[in-house]
């Protein structure tokens, strides 16, 4: 039935007990089947977010966007005190007199539950509590804006959101949402609903990468018990920079100058304290998310007073590192990123000056690179070649030949990159023309919806030349105002026809008649 390693027909009693899937009708495969931590969830429900542990005291801190987390009184106490009444995760200001005691309900096998609907608490229920009453209820118990047990009425902004894992629509009202409802009562706006076509007009921005493809989350939905019921179509949105990889390795037809190997290629100076520089060419057509790794790192100076730290003569250089130690720097976006010496047309060791990422292993790229003094062949499909050297083929002779440090590969001598100066760059002259395409067609938009709402002249005449919409209402006999009936139709004043003169019907001959035109 897809659960488990079964391909049975029907339902097996391991399946049902709830040893796989979601089948946990018995009791026994309730206290069975294994309590994960979701994913989306910082804390289990029955937690203090203190101390990660079951609360006896629960009491809970509540945040201004109207969620709020839950902490035993054991815990939190001294925790004000220790700290100066902040906050254990907002460092918000926190005194004991903000905290708000919680009353759970519980079954006699100490499972927490809704007191309405007794529905048990896990990692995927949205569970709320009340701020007046301090009772916790599922999210569907407190609709009707009364607390059952008590009996006593509250408002939504009394609602605080203990656990929301999937996101769904909040129960809460946050403190800035608040203050801009005060605000509304105070001073209403003032300005008028338009409506008619330029309502029409004026929808949803639609991104200007979405993609053509559904993000699948209706089907997942249909599918999967554990995923929250969609309805509506969720159409992909497609990475920004992923989209601009794809044009510059592959533009597409008729692109012009962007299709010239030449342009699709960074050239950047790389000044070493040796008072010389390496010139590179970087192949942002072969590897594009590599060199704007470093095209990007380079525009923040991560680059600047890097040592050269590895020296091999006859093999490497490598440098890139800002601690200097050969084991730190990270990559533009703060994680390693993918390998790309798989892509195709992927460029490879296959001579001197050849420049590469250094990595751990597979999908480990971050900061520092190397440049060779030979071809390296072996590192083939092991490190990304992203560039090559153009220039500076004396400062390469130089570093290669640096003395170094008895019974270690570092330069006895510290050499390190001054600077690194970018002449040209794909990737900015790619977001220039995308600035620009987008403030285009903005603009003929802004101009179609500027035309809708301007009224020329002429606008209101049809193609028959009758005006639409004149002062004398359709209908109305003579002109006269407010008349009607179910007659009204009938006095419409129709153009007279004109007279046409109509030529009497020659009439047949009939017979063989005579022999005139024989």
């Amino acid at each position: 039935m897809g659960h488990g390693n079964s391909n049975k027909l029907y339902v097996t009693h391991a399946e049902h007990s709830g040893l796989f899937g979601q089948h946990t009708a018995s009791s026994s495969g309730f206290r069975a089947k294994p309590e994960g931590l979701n994913p989306a969830a910082i804390t289990p429900f029955d937690c203090c977010a203190l101390s990660f542990q079951p609360f006896s005291h629960p009491v809970c801190a509540r945040n201004a966007d109207g969620t709020g987390a839950v902490f035993d009184l054991t815990n939190i106490i001294p925790w004000l005190k220790q700290h100066n009444n902040t906050h254990p995760i907002t460092s918000e200001p926190l005194t004991p007199a903000d905290l708000i005691s919680l009353h759970y309900a519980r079954k006699p096998s100490g499972e927490y539950h809704d007191p309405i609907s007794f529905k048990p608490f896990n990692e995927h229920s949205h569970i709320v509590a009340v701020a007046t009453t301090g009772n916790v209820f599922l999210a569907d118990s407190v609709k009707g804006g009364v607390d059952l047990v008590n009996d006593v009425r509250f408002k939504k902004e009394d609602v605080i959101t203990l656990q929301n894992p999937h996101g769904l629509p909040s129960a809460s009202v946050s403190a800035t949402k608040q203050q801009a409802a005060q605000k509304e009562k105070v001073a209403p706006s003032t300005k008028l609903a338009i409506a008619g076509p330029v309502a029409a007009i004026r929808k949803e921005a639609t991104p200007w990468n979405i993609s053509p493809y559904s993000s699948g989350a209706p089907g997942a939905s249909l599918t999967s018990t554990s995923v929250d019921p969609q309805t509506a179509t969720a159409r992909l949105v497609w990475d920004e920079e992923e989209v601009m990889f794809e044009s510059i390795q592959n533009p597409g037809k008729g692109k012009g100058k962007e299709k010239d190997v030449g342009k699709r290629r960074a050239y950047v100076r790389v000044v070493t304290s040796l008072g010389g520089s390496l010139n590179l060419e970087l192949f942002c057509e072969k590897a594009p998310k590599t060199c704007y790794n470093f095209l990007m790192l380079a525009r923040e100076g991560k680059y600047n007073d890097c040592l050269f730290h590895r020296l091999i003569p006859g093999f490497m250089i490598q440098t890139g590192d800002p601690t200097g130690t050969g084991s730190g720097g990270q990559s533009y976006w703060g994680t390693p990123f993918r390998d790309e010496y798989d892509l195709k047309g992927a460029a490879r060791h296959d001579g001197r000056g050849v420049v590469a990422m250094a990595n751990k292993g597979a999908g480990t790229n971050g900061s520092q690179f190397y440049i060779t003094f030979q071809p390296t062949p072996h590192l083939d499909k092991k490190h990304t070649v992203f560039g090559k050297l153009v220039g500076g083929d004396d400062v390469l002779d130089t570093l290669e030949k640096l003395p170094r440090k008895d019974g270690a590969e570092r330069p006895a001598k510290p050499v390190k990159i001054t600077e690194v100066v970018i002449y040209q760059d794909p990737f900015e002259e790619y977001k220039a023309r995308l600035a620009k395409k987008l403030a285009k067609k903005a603009e003929t938009s802004a101009g179609v919806e500027q035309a809708v709402q301007e009224k020329k002249d002429g606008d209101d005449v049809n193609w028959f030349g009758v005006k639409v919409g004149a002062d004398t209402p359709l209908g109305l006999a003579g002109g006269a105002v407010g008349a009607g009936g179910v007659g009204k139709y009938l006095n419409l004043k129709r153009p007279t026809q004109r007279a046409v003169a109509v030529e009497p019907a020659k009439k047949r001959k009939l017979g063989f008649g005579d022999f005139g035109n024989f």
